[in-house]
């Protein structure tokens, strides 16, 4: 062998390190790349799981730990799936959707079992994504769809919670607990929902949509895995189909819940700590901006509410009487104290409620 020949890892340990080494990259690295080489740390980890994979290839030169619990093969094809990822991550699709597509056709008719059911499912999310992003939203609803179904289908097959996919390079002292399986998992299917949503969207089958938005809300609180600004302008977004079906019960109850998440992002910088800072500076247009948003979508709320209770007026008032004495009207007093008091502080008489009930999912009229 060439001194100059890079030594081939012979331990499991070091193939591990190399895996944690490429992830860094990705996640850390590249948030600190350049302008002018956006993507520089990504293409180190390229460099890093292409090594891999021929090492993995090599059977014979490897000591695998048969304590990883899966099988070679299942680790292949998780260095092949992260490389697809990486190179739709550097905008080279078609590249990537050969690795990713491989890696699927290597794994999806495998039963439901703990060691593939992750894999299987992002693999299909990210096929998803990426039709999606061509604009072939039908293609992308075939993988998302198949996604939605494997997980029913391991939930009621299996349940246990399955290897999440960092496991495979992983010693046994370094595994995760069962709870944090679960919670990864979840949080894995809560994104096929998230893409169902819009997808679904895009298709303008928009009761459908809205039925997966707010699936999609309720498990990020659930299982508190989301963007405090992010999910409350969602919930904001979901509250006008809820108020195109005059269902203002339930618009309410997602704009009070905006306001309730959307102070958890934090407090918005004052004008003075934004001229010292240009971090607090971009953060405070950011805040103003999502607050403006939310905002609009109490104004609209509020409008059409008193729009309708004059319409139901004008419809309901009967004069059952001669003298014209008697008025009946059928327009409850709840709505009239909602839309005249909408603005004092609503989400904090209904901050624990509102949160609660989305976690349980009890206002779900889909």
């Amino acid at each position: 062998m060439a001194a100059t020949e890079e030594r081939r890892p012979k331990t499991w340990q070091e193939l591990c390190d190399k895996y944690q080494r490429s992830l860094t990259l990705t996640e850390l690295g590249s948030k600190r790349d350049p302008e002018n080489e956006p993507y520089r740390s990504r293409y180190r980890a390229r460099e890093l799981l292409e090594q891999l994979r021929a090492e993995l290839t090599e059977e014979e030169e490897v000591a695998i730990s048969p304590a990883t619990g899966c099988s070679l093969a299942l680790t292949r094809a998780l260095v092949e799936f992260q490389l697809g990822v990486n190179l739709t991550e550097t905008e080279e699709l078609s590249a990537g959707e050969e690795h990713l597509q491989r890696v699927l056709n290597s794994i999806q008719y495998l039963p439901p079992a703990p060691e593939s059911i992750s894999l299987t499912l992002q693999c299909q999310n990210k096929l998803g994504i990426l039709w999606a992003e061509r604009g072939e939203i039908k293609t992308a609803l075939i993988y998302l769809e198949a996604a939605e179904s494997l997980y029913n289908r391991y939930m009621k097959e299996v349940g246990k919670p399955p290897f999440d996919l960092n496991e495979y390079f992983m010693v046994e002292e370094e595994k995760l607990t069962d709870q944090e399986r679960s919670r990864r998992f979840e949080g894995v299917y809560t994104h096929t929902l998230y893409y169902l949503a819009q997808v679904y969207q895009h298709l303008e089958m928009n009761e459908k949509a809205a039925q997966y938005c707010h699936t999609t809300l309720q498990r990020q609180l659930q299982y508190s895995g989301y963007d405090p600004l992010e999910w409350a302008i969602n919930a904001a977004m979901l509250s006008q189909y809820y108020l195109s079906k005059q269902w203002y019960m339930e618009a309410r109850h997602c704009l009070a819940a905006a306001n309730v998440v959307f102070n958890q992002a934090g407090q918005i910088p004052s004008a003075e700590a934004a001229k010292e800072s240009e971090s607090e500076q971009e953060r405070l247009v950011l805040l103003q901006q999502r607050q403006a948003e939310i905002a609009r979508c109490w104004i609209k709320y509020c409008l059409n509410l008193l729009q309708d209770a004059r319409k139901m007026l004008e419809a309901d008032v009967q004069t059952i009487s001669d003298t014209g004495t008697s008025i009946r009207c059928h327009l409850t007093v709840w709505h009239v104290h909602v839309a005249t008091s909408q603005h004092i502080a609503l989400e904090e008489l209904l901050h624990h409620q509102f949160l609660e009930n989305l976690r349980d999912g009890v206002v779900v009229r889909l």
